[in-house]
């Protein structure tokens, strides 16, 4: 009997072995998968810090700019429903300097009342919100008169014409700059066909706000060489965006010259496509559209 308990006791003695052994091995292996997955975890999350730190870096050299000086854009009637007048210069300045510095007063807004443009609303609005810059696209016939006023009213106030459709001369007696486009002699200013691609007009624009940015930079230049400069500098920028200035278009900028005068203005400047930028007298400054001084 005790030898038959004896051996009935020896393989239930070893059982207990057996199990220790078999659960010791269990959390070996558990560990071990456990070991792993933090690794595999670890290393999951390092590789999402690199590529957020790497396309964090994309986002700093694209990082918006913000507006620093007030503007009031005046468009007329030929630009004022240019819904993507503004494109470019919303993927270059922050939203929320652009709410807080610019200011729009358009046709629609002039002709709310009247339906003769009432630009008297421009003196209102001065008076109502001070800018520091007045930026016109088009202004209607009679503008020169209310700019003129605005000039006198507010000394300090710097006014850039684009696309003029008033005359001239007035312009330039009241504009810091005026901009516009060279058309065919044929065309007459009153009567001219506005057909503007979009990306010229929102290049053009972008240049006119930089222009004010940089207006305290060299604040003694002359018109033409700071007109280049802003110019120089928005197709820089846009480079770094990715998008061509003026749509590729190699416009030439120079100072407009009287054919019959044979006179240079001094502040109204035209953009000149290739068939036609060699116009101006080889012996005036010259820009190309990207920059670079012919």
């Amino acid at each position: 009997m005790m030898k038959k308990n004896t051996d009935t006791a020896s393989p239930v003695a070893a059982h207990p072995v057996y199990l220790r052994s078999g659960f010791s091995l269990c959390r070996l292996r558990q560990t071990i998968i456990r070991t792993g997955f933090i690794i595999l975890i670890v290393g999951f999350i390092a590789g999402a810090a690199s590529c957020d730190g790497k396309s964090g870096s994309g986002k700093l050299s694209h990082k918006k700019k913000e507006l620093t000086h007030s503007l009031l854009f005046v468009l007329g009637k030929d630009f004022y429903q240019y819904s993507d007048l503004f494109t470019y210069l919303s993927n270059v300045y922050d939203s929320e300097s652009l709410k807080a510095n610019l200011y729009i007063l358009s046709y629609r807004d002039m002709t709310a009342k009247t339906k003769q443009p009432r630009l008297s609303i421009i003196s209102e609005r001065l008076a109502a919100q001070p800018v520091e810059a007045l930026i016109s696209i088009g202004i209607p016939e009679g503008g020169a008169r209310i700019l003129r006023t605005a000039q006198e009213k507010y000394p300090d106030l710097h006014i850039f014409s684009l696309l003029p459709v008033e005359e001239i001369l007035p312009l330039e007696a009241c504009s810091d700059i005026v901009v516009d486009f060279e058309l065919p002699d044929s065309f007459a200013k009153a009567d001219r066909a506005v057909d503007i691609p979009a990306h010229d007009v929102q290049t053009l624009v972008l240049c006119a706000v930089t222009a004010v940015e940089q207006i305290n930079e060299l604040p003694e230049q002359e018109p033409f060489p700071r007109f280049a400069r802003a110019v120089a500098t928005t197709v820089d920028i846009l480079k770094e965006q990715g998008i061509a200035a003026w749509g590729g278009t190699p416009y030439t900028l120079h100072p407009y010259k009287d054919p019959e005068l044979n006179i240079r203005s001094y502040n109204y400047l035209i953009l000149s496509p290739p068939s036609t930028g060699g116009r101006a007298d080889s012996e005036e400054p010259e820009m190309s559209a990207a920059g670079e001084k012919q």
